[in-house]
Formats: structure tokens, C-alpha cells, sequence
């Protein structure tokens, strides 16, 4: 076994490291968690609406935030009502998929959890084969394994939110348009634009990681047709919006109620942090925290590398997006399926065993941060 983890380059040892680094973290995670939960209290935006198990703090934690509306989809389905308790925002990818799985275990909330557990496991293994063939080392790719299980954002693959779907999404549509199977970029490509509206983003990546590659591996003609079909995941939701709920917009329109809407990047950040001195301490916590985790990864974008641009751009797109949205929140959580980041960290620090040393330390603090956070309900402390 050890040979296996340490050694073995075939998709078997990417796997079995992958599933034993997620029993190490989850393991350790559950057990901080449950530490925690024994002191931490809410005192959030969220502590009455989301108490799924009030009797369970523990089982709780995995319900925080956004989990709320996810759960209002499979209980009601979707509505406008003009203010935070809409839906409409929300897409489908992970209600559908939470319930289909739901189905075998008896619980469309145990479905989603068990899916993104499984989800993890999935795309820790994918984001190493991605990194192999595209020979950035086999040292690279076992960091990006462990990257994307042991990482800060790892935490919001356990919970009951769309990221670790989407992020699964994400890798397996760049692994699929590598290997040349075109049916299965077109099936992730278009789950992903059903997931979130990065989803677009990640369908054009794969577009151009395909068009950049096609003197390697030529692309025939059902494959660019199965490239460009990829976004039918966003317009088919959009359709049944306008079907059923009359704006076919409404997942964009919607966002207003949040404070989101386009804009310049630095119109963003102004607006954020216009009038801080009169602001609650928790809501300045908040903006800084977020502000903090973009900059930290802003220089990797500079660090190519041997990583394709399609997928560069990719990460820049969504590193972008919040800024771009005129709204700071979650910005740090929509970057945990961010694939380029989870290929240019991990081949950047296995060559500089110091500064590896010293980002671990500092990633097993970030990652105590939202673990200590998250599961009591808050967003800042």
C-alpha cells in the first residue's frame, strides 16, 4: 500500500490516494468540527432559518448558508418573491442531482451530502489524472490531489452546497476534452452550466482547451458539435424559468436582491468598502476576509507555467466573476472548484519543500477558520 501511494502512476494509485487522503481529512475535519461545535455559538445572518437538526449541532453544520434555499427547491420548488427568500438564482444542477441520489438513501439531504462526498473523492482523482496529461509531473499531480481534499475551500465540498458537484463538473469536462471524449465533455459541460452560471465558463474553456490542442489531437466534427452544445445546461433552465415562473432571466434578474449586478471590478471594491466606519464588525470582518483570499491567489495567475491557457483563463474568469458582480459575498467559496488554481498552487510549491512547508501551515489555519465558522452558522468572527 505504501508503494501504491507513494509510487504508482496509474490511475489506480491516483485513486487509492485520493480515497485515503479523503478518509485522513474528512476524519480529521469531522473530528475538529465536532470539537468546535461544543463552544462556538451562531451569532450570524443565518442562525434561525437554518436549523435543519436543532437537536444535532453537529449534523447541522452541514446545513449553513445557501443550504437553506437548495432545500426550499426540493420542498416547494422554485419562486420569485422579491427579496433574500427567492430562489430563482439557485440552478438546478444540485437539487436534481441531491434528490436522484436521495432516492436510494431515503433523504434528498443525506443524498446531497453522500453526492458530495462522492463528488470529492471523484475529482481529487480526475484533477491528478488532468495534471498527468498534461505533464506537469507526477509531483504535481499528487499535490493536486492532495490540494483539493486538504485545501481551506475543501470544507464547502462536505456541506450541503453545490461546490464539490461543480467542481467535479468542472475538472471531468477538461479531462474529457484531453482525452478526446467529446460525449462525456458535452454530458459535464452541460451539468455544469445547469450547476452555476460559471458552468458558461467552464463549456468555453473546454472550447478553447480543444481549439489549442487540435494540432496534437485533432478534434473531428461531432466534437466541436458537442463543445458548442455544452451551454444547453444553462439555456434549457432558462427556458423553463420563462416556461414557468415568466422571465427566462429570472436566475440573473434575481441577483439583485443580493446586492449583485454587473459592473467594473474595481467599482466592486469601492462600493465594499465605502463607509466602513459606520458598519456593523462583523460585516467589515467579512469584506476583509474575502478581499484577503483573491489577493492571496492573485499571483499564481502569474505562474503559468506549462498549464494550457484555456484553462488559465478559466481560472482568471472565475476568480473575476465576483468582482465583476458588484458584490463580495462568497467570493472565496466560488473558488473551490477553480481547476487552474488547483493545478498552479499545487506545481508551484512541490519543487520549494520550504515555502510548501510554510503554505500548509498557513492552509491548515484558513481551513480551522472555515471550519469553525461555517458548521455554527456564521460568516465571519
Amino acid at each position: 500500500m505504501r508503494k501504491l501511494l507513494a509510487s504508482d502512476q496509474t490511475w489506480r494509485g491516483d485513486l487509492a490516494r485520493a480515497g485515503v487522503i479523503y478518509l485522513a481529512t474528512r476524519a480529521a475535519l469531522g473530528v475538529f468540527v465536532w470539537l468546535v461545535l461544543h463552544h462556538e455559538r451562531c451569532h450570524g445572518l443565518r442562525c434561525t432559518d437554518n436549523n435543519f437538526f436543532p437537536q444535532n449541532r453537529f449534523l447541522n453544520g452541514f446545513f449553513q448558508w445557501d443550504a437553506i434555499h437548495y432545500y426550499r427547491i426540493l420542498e416547494r420548488g422554485y419562486s420569485i418573491t422579491g427579496g433574500h427568500d427567492g430562489n430563482a438564482t439557485f440552478f438546478p444542477g444540485f437539487p436534481l442531482a441531491a434528490k436522484a441520489v436521495g432516492l436510494l438513501v431515503g433523504s434528498p439531504l443525506l443524498g446531497g451530502i453522500l453526492l458530495n462526498h462522492l463528488a470529492s473523492i471523484a475529482a481529487a482523482f480526475l484533477v491528478a489524472r488532468l495534471a498527468r496529461e498534461l505533464k506537469l509531473g507526477d509531483g504535481a499531480a499528487r499535490e493536486a490531489t492532495l490540494f483539493w481534499l486538504a485545501a481551506p475551500l475543501t470544507l464547502f465540498f462536505t456541506v450541503f452546497l453545490s461546490e464539490a458537484l461543480f467542481g467535479l463538473l468542472s475538472v471531468l469536462a477538461l479531462w474529457a476534452v484531453v482525452r478526446g471524449l467529446w460525449p462525456l465533455a458535452f454530458l459535464a459541460g452541460f451539468a455544469a452550466s445547469g450547476t452555476r452560471s460559471a458552468g458558461l465558463v467552464v463549456c468555453a474553456a473546454a472550447l478553447l482547451l480543444a481549439w489549442e490542442r487540435r494540432r496534437d489531437a485533432a478534434v473531428p466534427l461531432y466534437g466541436w458539435l458537442c463543445l458548442a452544445a455544452a451551454p444547453l445546461g444553462l439555456g434549457l433552465f432558462a427556458a423553463w424559468q420563462h416556461a414557468v415562473l415568466g422571465d427566462g432571466l429570472a436566475w440573473m434578474r434575481e441577483q439583485r436582491h443580493w446586492g449583485r449586478g454587473l459592473t467594473f471590478p474595481w467599482t466592486t471594491l469601492l462600493d465594499e468598502w465605502r463607509g466602513l466606519g459606520a458598519a456593523q464588525p462583523i460585516d467589515v470582518m467579512y469584506g476583509l476576509q474575502e478581499t484577503l483570499a483573491l489577493a492571496v491567489v492573485l499571483p499564481f495567475f502569474f505562474l503559468r507555467g506549462g498549464i494550457p491557457r484555456a484553462i488559465w483563463l478559466l481560472g482568471l474568469a472565475e476568480w473575476l466573476m465576483p468582482l465583476l458582480s458588484h458584490s463580495l459575498i462568497s467570493a472565496a467559496r466560488f473558488q473551490a472548484g477553480n481547476v487552474y488554481l488547483a493545478l498552479a498552487i499545487p506545481a508551484f510549491l512541490v519543487s520549494r519543500p520550504l515555502v510548501r512547508g510554510l503554505a500548509w501551515m498557513l492552509f491548515g489555519m484558513v481551513l480551522a477558520f472555515y471550519a469553525t465558522m461555517f458548521p455554527a452558522g456564521n460568516w465571519a468572527s
